[in-house]
């Protein structure tokens, strides 16, 4: 094996310190270009390295096999003191040299015991260098990082159909609210409803009812006592006011005149057949005709007479009109500031539509300053609901009910409007209340409600 004794040192260090080789002296603040190694043996040589920024000028002796030469660098930032660049630049360095034959008179090394250097041109043997590129990772998470900002930026700042660009102070954009949803109310018979939250409340005493209470939106029911339903109330008769009619009535009755028999605006009789009416200046459209989903489908076996009104605020409302009683469908969606009456709250909560709940919000009764009908229908209470209540309500009910009834209705209330009261709040939630009635019925009243209602 050969051994070296000294290694090319890498000159051009800006006030590197070289390191002292086996006999000889390190180099200090050598200037870019310039360069010294030492040899243990021979003394100072001159280096021939160019170009190092930084570079350690080092100088080493007895190191076997020569392959550690420093070899001239491109583009390096700082170095190591034995001829090495440090990985701290980006860019292409050559690697280390070694030494190869290159023809007698061409080289700058001969072979002897010990390689010897013997100027250039002089000797066999030279140092060459092979490049390799690559980059360190320093560099390669320094250019990622620089992407990933790039792209973050590109992203933040670029315009979508849906977004506004600011270029100062909080967003306050938000999300668009999906729209209400519309639902529907639904009166038929004695009368079943299924309110817009879905209850399924009943209201079997005769009166005057809020169907919708809203300070511009008023729609009151008329529920009253037919031999058909063996005197348990059925809607009689509607009526549609308030501010968003613009100060109209629209008013519908039963077929029969003794039920009235009309359709009415601002109380004038209109559509006495199959036609179209519009309410004031376009505020409302009224269609009367045979077509329609029958919200009872056992009444499919009478001929249809039905009311479509077009009202405002997206308001539709259907009526059925049968010979003594009314079938309701009221599609709409929440007002706003809220509503309640027999359709319920709308509030999404079905449990606290019950009979007693709305009668405790808005009271059991139309009050007299709130009344879109002419006057009150006049208030009775049969035999067969007398019974039921005896019978099928317990006493400390009836005692509450009663309480609670002459604080809605007033102190001037008659014991009959009390009663009808009372039975609702005893039989409010019991949707098959006609067929306890039934069973009280006397022969007459089985007779008269065997006939076409």
């Amino acid at each position: 094996m050969h051994q070296h004794s000294y290694m090319h040192g890498a000159g051009g260090a800006v006030g590197g310190a070289g390191m002292a080789g086996a006999g000889g002296m390190g180099n200090e603040g050598v200037a870019a270009g310039g360069g010294h190694f030492h040899n243990g043996s021979d003394g100072q040589q001159s280096g021939a390295n160019v170009g190092l920024l930084g570079g350690g000028g080092g100088v080493s002796t007895g190191v076997a096999a020569m392959t550690t030469l420093g070899g001239i660098s491109a583009g390096c930032l700082g170095g190591d003191g034995v001829g090495r660049c440090t990985e701290t630049a980006c860019g292409e360095v050559e690697g280390a040299g070694s030494l190869t034959f290159v023809g007698t008179g061409r080289g700058d090394w001969i072979t002897e015991t010990t390689y010897k250097y013997v100027g250039a041109g002089a000797g066999d043997l030279t140092v060459v260098t092979t490049s390799r590129s690559y980059m360190p990772m320093a560099c390669l998470a320094v250019v990622a990082v620089a992407l990933g900002t790039l792209l973050l930026v590109a992203l933040l700042i670029a315009p979508t159909p849906s977004s506004t660009i600011k270029t100062a102070g909080p967003s306050t954009t938000r999300a668009p609210r999906p729209p209400p949803m519309r639902k529907t109310c639904s009166f038929w018979g004695d009368p079943h409803i299924v309110t817009f939250d879905g209850a399924r409340p009943s209201i079997y005493g005769d009166g005057e009812f809020w169907i919708v209470k809203h300070s511009d939106v008023k729609i009151q029911g008329r529920y009253m006592g037919t031999a058909y339903t063996y005197g348990l109330a059925a809607t009689q008769k509607i009526a549609v006011g308030g501010p968003f009619l613009g100060g109209h009535t629209i008013e519908v009755e039963p077929m029969e005149t003794a039920y009235g028999g009309h359709i009415l605006v601002d109380g004038q009789v209109v559509l006495t057949t199959f036609g179209n009416y519009t309410v004031g200046n376009n505020v409302a459209k009224i269609r009367y005709d045979g077509i329609g989903e029958l919200p009872d489908k056992a009444a499919s076996k009478w001929e249809s007479r039905i009311v479509h009104m077009e009202l405002p605020k997206g308001i539709t409302f259907t009526v059925f009109r049968w010979s003594n009683y009314l079938d309701l469908t009221l599609e709409m969606t929440p007002l706003e500031g809220g509503q309640d009456g027999s359709c319920g709250n709308f509030n999404g909560d079905a449990t606290d539509d019950t009979t007693a709940e709305i009668f405790k919000r808005i009271g059991a009764r139309v009050g007299t300053s709130d009344m879109l009908f002419s006057k009150r229908a006049e208030v009775s209470f049969t035999v067969e609901e007398m019974q039921m209540l005896r019978e099928h309500c317990s006493p400390q009910m009836i005692v509450e009910g009663e309480l609670e009834c002459r604080k809605e209705l007033g102190q001037n209330a008659s014991t009959t409007q009390v009663n009808a009261c009372v039975f609702d709040v005893c039989f409010g939630m019991n949707e098959h209340a006609l067929q306890t009635a039934k069973k009280y019925a006397t022969p007459e009243d089985k007779a008269a409600a065997m006939g076409k209602p």
